[in-house]
């Protein structure tokens, strides 16, 4: 027998409630997929499918225990694991500014496809799945049914070996519905991959999977096929009985039906199942017949228990019940087994590292078209006014070292908002979203994700970075004569503003409290650093602490790049911004939770 594909011992995973109490959301679970088999996880909202299926993806560590795929140990490398998952959630999927076929293409290429391979299989699913339609539509455009295929689209993108699907025929029409098992039955029959379906329509799951679990309070209560699982309530069936409107069983009816086994109300008013053995199913109709009437009967049948019925009755129950059974068919010879990614050498995964971020990168900036207009009308219309209103309010602060302070001033304060507050609020509502859970879920880095953050911000803020020159050159004839330096000079005050905001972002939990804080650190920053009156003239502790924010020195340089002023000064305010950049890069990334 192959080794399992999926193999879980003692998985434990504790935690404190706010209240300080001691949380047991999973107990002790023991659980083998073989491989190439559909496996259902069943269970009620809290019972503990969530937080095991996050740490089956190295998104949570266990508190004991072990989780191996393949041959990875899940729980020594969550990054490796990666590489094999594909990963349905309920919510909280990405690239949903982007249209449909970018966000398939890009999530094969983070994926590790090549631009071609991620073409192609992002126009096969598209036609598999009937979108073809809407390849050219954002994605949050889209309805319910059709966002949810797109989604499904995304965790099949790449051929991974382990399909995590939470839910995946939620809000699909029964047509819908039957596309998706059979494109799941196709990759699982033909490519061997690996299914672990959480859900709770067990009727899909009993017509899917080759073997189920069930789980309730954090343990596995019951686990086999569906069969045997139905078997689990015995040999009785059942006859499912509906009266029509208005009419109700007579407590004779009742009591005669009841005689038989169990009789209990279904559904509607007017719905009744009763459990026999099968000998006695005969003289059960002769009683439906002579006691309930047919003419007061809307519908009847009978059928076999259920998993819906079983899995009710197991979940009551808090002990585990196994039915010992092979495991589905291994994968067939023809499908050539595939192995873990080797870890590439430290040349090639510098250059994966870099597509990562080109990735990522652009569909930020894609994901901004939507707002692009507004960020250049405030881009341009605030520095503007900065610029217009300083020298009204200044009694005619004309003169050249003024007009000086008061254009850096604006072009800092433009940074400061776009890349401290905009992008510290952009982090909180990843976080709200619970879209960053899904980055993560992707073999791409934490590195990756945050350079490619910071670094959308320079086009949005490029209309702010030139409008206070050119506005003071047209309005005031100031003659300036920017060095070259100039253009290293803003993307570095840009960067190092930037993981300020990603710090921010990171380290606070609310968008509403994130919102607050950054607010009041951009006019806090703007009024304590000497950015638009110089230095000497604040009090000696505010000057103290103007130097050891990021826009004294983005100011201070670009002062000196637009005015050719390039001595040793600009290249301590050079080396300054580059270490605050790289400090906050690496913070942000330490402190971002990537990992729940």
């Amino acid at each position: 027998m192959d080794e399992p594909f999926l193999d879980i011992n003692g998985l434990t995973r504790t935690y404190r409630s706010k209240g300080g109490a001691l949380v047991h959301a999973n107990v002790d679970i023991d659980l083998a997929v073989a491989p190439g088999q559909v496996f259902g996880l069943l269970g009620a909202n809290g019972a503990g499918k969530t937080t095991m299926v996050m740490q089956i993806l190295g998104l949570l560590t266990p508190t004991s225990g072990s989780i191996r795929v393949a041959d990875v140990d899940v729980v020594q490398q969550p990054e490796a694991v990666k590489h094999l998952v594909g990963f349905l959630p309920q919510q909280g999927l990405a690239m949903r500014l982007i249209e449909v076929r970018r966000a398939l293409a890009y999530t094969g290429r983070l994926r590790g496809l090549s631009g071609e391979a991620a073409r192609r299989q992002s126009d096969d699913l598209l036609d598999e799945f009937g979108i073809a339609a809407e390849a050219d539509r954002y994605v949050n455009a889209l309805s319910g049914g059709q966002l949810r295929l797109v989604n499904l689209a995304m965790a099949l993108v790449g051929r991974p070996r382990l399909l995590v699907l939470d839910e995946p025929t939620n809000e699909l029409d029964p047509r819908s519905r039957r596309m998706v098992w059979d494109a799941l039955r196709r990759r699982n029959e033909q490519d061997g991959t690996t299914v672990l379906l959480v859900t709770h329509n067990v009727h899909e799951a009993e017509q899917a999977v080759h073997r189920v679990a069930v789980m309730n309070g954090g343990r596995i209560v019951a686990e086999g096929t569906p069969g045997e699982l139905k078997e689990h309530l015995g040999s009785q069936v059942r006859l499912e009985l509906r009266l029509k409107e208005g009419e109700t069983l007579t407590p004779a009816a009742a009591e005669r039906l009841a005689s038989f086994g169990s009789l209990a109300p279904r559904g509607k008013e007017g719905g009744y199942v009763i459990r026999a053995e099968p000998d006695r199913i005969g003289a059960l109709m002769d009683v439906v017949v002579s006691d309930v009437r047919l003419k007061r009967v809307d519908d009847f049948r009978v059928a076999r228990p259920s998993l819906e019925e079983a899995y009710l009755e197991l979940e009551a129950t808090g002990d585990r019940q196994e039915f010992p059974s092979p495991p589905a068919a291994p994968v067939p010879p023809a499908v050539p087994a595939a192995t873990p990614r080797p870890r590439p050498p430290a040349r090639e995964s510098i250059g994966r590292r870099v597509r990562e971020v080109g990735h990522l990168w652009l569909e930020q900036m894609l994901g901004a078209r939507t707002t692009w207009v507004w960020n250049v009308l405030f881009g341009v219309l605030m520095p503007l006014a900065m610029v217009f209103g300083m020298t009204k309010i200044g009694s005619g602060l004309t003169d050249r070292q003024s007009m000086l302070y008061i254009i850096s001033g604006a072009t800092v304060f433009a940074l400061t908002t776009e890349n401290v507050s905009n992008l510290a609020q952009r982090v909180g509502m990843l976080k709200a979203e619970g879209t960053i859970m899904y980055y993560a879920s992707l073999p791409i880095s934490k590195v990756s994700f945050v350079s490619a953050l910071m670094l959308s911000r320079l086009l949005l803020i490029a209309p702010g970075l030139l409008t206070p020159m050119v506005a003071g050159a047209m309005l005031y004839d100031l003659q300036l004569s920017p060095s070259p330096l100039l253009l290293l000079v803003l993307p570095l005050s840009a960067l190092s503003l930037a993981s300020l905001g990603m710090m921010i972002g990171s380290l606070f939990a609310r968008v509403d409290i994130i919102a607050i804080v950054t607010n009041i650190l951009v006019f806090a920053l703007l009024l304590i650093a000497p950015v638009m009156i110089p230095a000497a003239a604040l009090p000696v502790p505010l000057q103290i602490i103007g130097w050891a924010l990021p826009p004294t020195y983005a100011a201070d340089a670009l002062r000196r790049t637009m005015s050719g002023d390039l001595g040793m000064p600009l290249t301590v305010d050079l080396v300054v911004l580059t270490g605050m950049a790289l400090l906050g890069l690496i913070g942000s990334a330490r402190w971002l939770r990537w990992r729940l």
